[in-house]
């Protein structure tokens, strides 16, 4: 396993000081993002284990990079926190509080129990799009459309895509998709590279998987159909 190094995203530098210094506490490597933008950057350049999330970065964040947060939320680990420039305290997202309201302790938590426990990764190379394909997954080449499973795209790239569904995969399974709007019959091959279980975060569970093209053509289809 990777070691754990976390991604924080901050723009205000009063606040940024003050997360610096409770992750002190939790002891963990991490960086620092000043925006969404910087984020896809800096995680097609480096493997991270989760994110730490300043929620008024966050809102202000413009509508290209509230899209890269959702991605990036859909792939890591997250915790949502704000920094209360009146009373000077840190505190956690209102989702949070419902579960504590000990903001030190869930840092502590978040970083032992999710993201030390979390393969670290990094991004994809290529920007995905979010748009809803619908495809039948399978685990067999030759699989009918019954033993097939029915799904869609969350999002989906030139090199890739996030897939949704609750099936059990495994990380480096090979699995094929032949998408309803693509006039080649062709499965296209895929192998699964990271996993979002039912119930384990708060993102869309389902597969990210990579495309492996059998031709250029069915490469060119892709994008066409994805209009990427």
């Amino acid at each position: 396993m990777e070691d754990t190094r976390i991604l924080l995203i901050v723009k205000s530098a009063e606040a940024r000081a003050a997360y610096e210094e409770a992750l002190s506490k939790v002891q963990v490597d991490y960086d620092i993002a000043g925006s969404f933008t910087d984020v896809l950057r800096m995680s097609v350049e480096k493997p991270y284990s989760g994110l730490l999330i300043d929620i008024l970065t966050l809102i202000r964040s413009n509508k290209e990079e509230k899209a890269i947060a959702y991605d990036c939320i859909n792939c890591y680990p997250s915790l949502r926190i704000k920094w209360d420039t009146k009373q000077k305290s840190m505190n956690l997202s209102p989702l949070e509080q419902a579960f504590s309201v000990d903001t030190q302790a869930t840092l502590a938590y978040f970083i032992e129990g999710r993201c030390k426990a979390f393969n670290a990764r990094s991004m994809r190379r290529y920007p995905r799009k979010e748009t809803v394909i619908g495809l039948l997954l399978s685990a067999a080449r030759d699989a009918t459309d019954g033993e097939s499973i029915k799904t869609f795209t969350v999002n989906i790239s030139r090199g890739g895509a996030f897939l949704h569904t609750t099936e059990p995969f495994l990380k480096g399974q090979t699995v094929w998709l032949s998408f309803l709007e693509m006039h080649d019959a062709e499965p296209i091959e895929a192998v699964v590279c990271w996993i979002i279980e039912w119930g384990v975060s708060r993102g869309i569970p389902g597969i990210g998987v990579k495309f492996k093209f059998v031709s250029e053509q069915q490469a060119n289809e892709v994008k066409k159909m994805a209009n990427l």
